[in-house]
């Protein structure tokens, strides 16, 4: 008989070791930090839920985030930065970023968060529409971050620190809601060009573009108007569009044979310009291409040495291309279409183009759209956006689907009506996204801090000794803000 159940000690010892294997695991991927704190910034992965509404357990996903302790005080409150529709950069928590600076007076431990379906933190093994439909959006989102907070707090033993959660752009709105809606966690929220109002038709973000622009330089403005005129014409020419390729780099065939076709090369050249005004050369961020400022942008624009301002603008997307290292310019919309279809998780996580693409189209809009009376271009209606959304992921992705999709979530997360408290918001005078977001003081705990002549997120970034009186002001009035509310 021993011979025959000889190998049944061995078996019940190696089960033992699985299970033991696996509890280590479990309790290391729900957040315990497994010996004493590293004096630098690490990664590590979070055990998050997969479906935080659902009534059927949906099992688990690994979450990325990044610590850094190189400031923390024991008692010190912890700052948690949710990363919104980018991978997580390891930069944002290592290099000398505001809310950095923040936590180096403070005393503060900070945490960076990495969102669902961008960078590595996959929760499926595909990017099929219905996997987005289940699972990515930004309810989902916050109930991540609320999931992390509990667990991390007490795994760390953090419960009765004062935790703070920072956000720019999507990831600040994120923040807000955040705080808005679990303010038992977090005991402020710090937001930057933060778009808490969903709106399908995105009118003004142009609007803003032109004014920045036009404040700056008539003339300026003036010639980019020929400019796209030219090049709205010269569209509809089929003889002239080999001068087109040759021009502005677009990657061949330019082939226009739809309506569609014709606005995706219009938008492509319109958000050139853009991302430029937007951005204005902030050099020191991390993802934005800001390669040439709006002071260099005119300087091109209004030398007619360089010939007529069509050839002039063609100068500046040829430098743009070439700063960015790229062969061409993607111009067909159906190769787009095809990309932006694509489910495969390798492709995608390393963009953001459909997943991004996906929220706008289920839940955001913010489409920059030209639809808008007195307008200063034209060539970018919505009914372009919704083709594109129905195109990508069905026709059950429609206007009328879109449009409900919009008063959801600001229904959801009230909008511009805000409830709550202990939250600011920080917003730059020349960004666009300022329309979406807070621009006046609601109350004494529901702060707005507005920065002349700034753009995009710019009182996050690394502060400058070139950094203009306002920028430097608004950082240290945020600071003292919320430094009074963790004394409270």
């Amino acid at each position: 008989m021993a011979r025959t159940f000889g190998w049944l000690l061995p078996l019940l010892l190696l089960l033992v070791f699985c299970c033991c294997a696996q509890s280590f695991l479990q309790r290391k991927t729900r957040g315990e930090v497994m010996g004493k704190p590293r004096k630098n910034a690490s990664v590590s992965w979070f055990t998050q839920k997969l479906n935080h509404f659902g009534k059927k357990k949906h099992g688990y996903w690994l979450q990325k985030y990044y610590v850094n302790y190189n400031f923390y005080k024991p008692g010190g409150p912890v700052f948690l930065m949710i990363e919104g529709n980018d991978p997580a950069s390891i930069e944002w928590i290592t290099r000398n970023f505001t809310w950095i600076t923040y936590a180096q007076r403070l005393g503060a431990l900070c945490i960076l968060l990495e969102h669902r379906f961008y960078g590595d933190s996959q929760p499926t093994r595909d990017m099929s529409t219905e996997n987005l439909r289940r699972y990515l959006n930004s309810r989902q989102a916050v109930a991540d971050i609320a999931e992390f907070q509990t667990v991390i707090a007490q795994s760390m033993k953090l419960t009765e620190n004062k935790w703070v959660v920072f956000g720019g752009g999507y990831g600040g709105a994120l923040a807000v809601w955040s705080r808005i809606k679990h303010p038992n966690l977090f005991a402020a929220a710090v937001s930057s060009s933060a778009m808490i109002q969903a709106k399908l038709n995105f009118n003004e973000y142009f609007e803003v573009i032109y004014k920045t622009v036009g404040t700056r330089n008539r003339e300026c403005l003036k010639a980019m108007k020929e400019a796209y005129g030219f090049i709205m014409t010269t569209l509809l020419l089929p003889d002239y569009h080999g001068r087109l390729i040759f021009d502005y780099k677009f990657c061949e065939p330019l082939t226009i044979k739809s309506e569609m076709d014709q606005l995706f090369v219009v938008e492509k050249l319109m958000l050139i310009f853009a991302t430029i005004v937007q951005s204005n050369m902030n050099r020191n961020s991390v993802g934005i291409m800001g390669e040439m400022s709006i002071d260099e942008l005119c300087e091109t624009m209004t030398d007619t040495s360089l010939g007529s301002p069509y050839h002039r603008y063609a100068r500046i997307t040829n430098t743009i291309l070439n700063n960015r290292g790229y062969p061409c310019y993607p111009a067909s919309y159906k190769e787009n279409v095809e990309e932006n279809s694509n489910i495969s998780l390798e492709r995608n996580k390393l963009t953001r183009g459909r997943q991004w693409l996906y929220q706008r189209c289920n839940e955001f809009g913010w489409f920059y759209t030209t639809d808008l009376k007195n307008r200063s271009f034209t060539g970018l209606p919505t009914r372009y956006y919704v083709k594109r959304c129905s195109d990508v992921f069905g026709p059950k992705f429609n206007y009328d689907s879109m449009v409900q999709g919009v008063m959801s979530t600001n229904k959801y997360y009230g909008g511009l009506n805000v409830t709550g408290s202990k939250i600011i918001f920080s917003n730059g005078s020349n960004d666009p996204w300022c329309h979406l977001g807070i621009t006046k003081d609601i109350s004494a705990d529901l702060r707005a801090v507005v920065i002349k002549g700034q753009t995009f997120c710019d009182d996050m970034l690394q502060p400058q000794d070139t950094d203009s009186a306002e920028l430097k002001q608004a950082r240290e009035k945020i600071f003292q803000i919320l430094k009074k509310w963790l004394r409270e």
